[in-house]
C-alpha cells in the first residue's frame, strides 16, 4: 500500500502549480485591507501588486532591533520587507517559500526597498525547514500554515528553529463549522487557505503539542465569498461552486482570520510527532478497538503508521458487506480510495466513489456499505477535525 495515503506530496503539488501559475496576487485591494497606509508606504509596489497574506503579522510581532526574524512563506517579500525595517541594521530576516519564484521577486522587492543586506530567501518546506536549531528570535507567518498537510510538523519545525522564549507571530484562517465536501476536495481551496483550515481548538492543541505555551488566538477578520474572490487562487468554478453549496446565511462568513501569539517552551520534547505513552484516544469509523472492529462481517481493519497527530485507519467492506450502524460523538469524515458503496443512513443512501469525501454529523446513526464487485476501501479522516 503506497505511503501516502493522505496525499500530502499530492496537496504540496497542488500549491505549488497553484502559486507558479499565477500572475499576479490579491493586489492593492487586499493589501489596502490589511495593512495600513504607512505601512504600505515601505514597500515597492511590485510586493503589494503580490499581496496574498490574510493578515498583518508585523504589526503585533513586538520585533526590536536585532532580532531574527523568519518569515514562515514569504511570498512576495511585504512581511519580510516590513520585519527588516523593524529590526535594523543589526537584525536579520531570513524568508522560506515554498517556490523559488517567490523567493526570487521577495529579493527584488527587498533590494528594492533598501533592505536587501539584511533579507535572506531560501527555497523550502515548512515541514523540514532550511533554518538551524535555536537560531531565530521571531517566527511570522501570514497564511502560509493552512497550506500544509502537516500543520503539527510545520509548527514543530517553526518551534525547533526559534530560541528558547523565543516568539511566534501568525495570521491564518480558522474555520467554525465544515465546509461541504465538494469545497474541500478542491485544489484551488487549499491553495488558497480555506480546504486546510482548522478550528481555533485544533489549531491552539497543535500548538501546545509542537512545544508552545502562552498561547493566544485573538480573531481579526470576517471572511465571505465575496473576500475570498480578491485572491486569483480562487477560480470561478470554485467560487460558483461555494456559492451554490454554502447556505446564504452563512456566504459572508466561511472563515475567520486569526492572529495566533505563542512563546517557544524552554524545552522542547525529543520529536513533536513521537507517540505519547498513551496516545489520546481518537473515536473512529465504530467507537470501537481494533479487535472488536475487525470482528464485524466483512469488514477488515487495519492501522497505517502515523500522520499528524494520531494513527489513520483504512477499512476494506467486502462486496455486500457493511460495518454496523454507529454514531460518534464528533462529525465523522473519510475520503474513499476504491470501490463503490454507500453511506447508509435512517431514511436515505449516500452513494461513494473513488474520490468521495463524506461527512457524518456528530451522533447520526450511519452505516458504510459495499455496492461494488470489489472491496470499498476508504480511509477515516477524524485525525484532521
Amino acid at each position: 500500500m503506497a505511503d501516502d495515503l493522505m496525499y500530502q506530496d499530492d496537496i504540496r503539488e497542488v500549491v505549488r502549480v497553484a502559486y507558479r501559475g499565477l500572475p499576479h496576487g490579491a493586489g492593492p485591494r487586499m493589501a489596502t485591507r490589511l495593512y495600513d497606509a504607512a505601512e504600505l508606504a515601505e514597500v515597492p509596489r511590485e510586493a503589494i501588486g503580490w499581496a496574498l497574506g490574510v493578515g498583518d503579522p508585523v504589526r503585533r510581532a513586538g520585533l526590536a532591533a536585532g532580532d531574527v526574524v523568519l518569515d514562515l512563506g514569504c511570498g512576495g517579500g511585504i512581511d519580510s520587507i516590513l520585519a527588516a525595517r523593524r529590526v535594523g541594521p543589526t537584525g536579520r530576516v531570513i524568508g522560506v517559500d515554498l517556490l523559488e519564484e517567490m523567493c526570487q521577486r521577495a529579493r527584488a522587492a527587498a533590494a528594492a526597498a533598501a533592505v536587501g543586506e539584511r533579507c535572506e530567501f531560501r527555497e523550502g518546506e515548512m515541514e523540514s525547514l532550511p533554518v538551524a536549531d535555536a537560531s531565530v528570535d521571531v517566527v511570522i507567518s501570514n497564511g502560509a500554515l493552512n497550506l500544509s498537510p502537516r500543520k503539527s510538523r510545520a509548527l514543530a519545525e517553526a518551534a525547533r528553529v526559534l530560541v528558547p522564549g523565543g516568539r511566534l507571530c501568525l495570521v491564518d484562517l480558522a474555520v467554525e463549522q465544515d465546509l461541504p465536501p465538494e469545497v474541500l476536495a478542491s485544489g484551488a481551496a487549499w491553495a488558497g487557505c480555506i480546504a486546510g483550515a482548522v478550528s481555533e481548538r485544533v489549531l491552539a492543541a497543535k500548538l501546545a503539542r509542537a512545544g508552545f505555551v502562552d498561547v493566544q488566538i485573538t480573531q481579526r477578520e470576517t471572511f465571505g465569498i465575496d473576500d475570498v474572490a480578491a485572491y486569483p487562487l480562487f477560480t470561478d468554478e470554485v467560487l460558483e461552486l461555494m456559492r451554490r453549496l454554502i447556505p446564504a446565511d452563512a456566504q459572508q462568513r466561511i472563515a475567520v482570520g486569526v492572529e495566533v501569539h505563542a512563546t517557544r517552551a524552554a524545552v522542547l520534547a525529543d520529536h513533536a510527532d513521537a507517540p505519547e505513552a498513551e496516545p489520546t484516544r481518537v473515536g473512529h469509523l465504530d467507537d470501537l478497538d481494533p479487535a472488536e472492529a475487525a470482528e464485524a462481517p466483512g469488514v477488515d481493519v487495519r492501522h497505517l503508521k502515523r500522520v499528524e497527530d494520531v494513527e489513520l485507519k483504512v477499512l476494506d467492506v467486502e462486496p455486500g458487506g457493511s460495518t454496523p450502524y454507529h454514531r460518534h460523538p464528533h462529525a465523522h469524515q473519510g475520503v474513499v480510495v476504491a470501490g463503490q458503496g454507500a453511506v447508509r443512513l435512517r431514511d436515505r443512501r449516500e452513494p461513494l466513489e473513488p474520490g468521495s469525501v463524506f461527512f457524518v454529523r456528530p451522533n447520526e446513526q450511519h452505516a458504510i456499505e459495499c455496492r461494488g464487485e470489489r472491496p470499498l476501501r476508504f480511509v477515516c479522516m477524524d485525525c484532521f477535525v
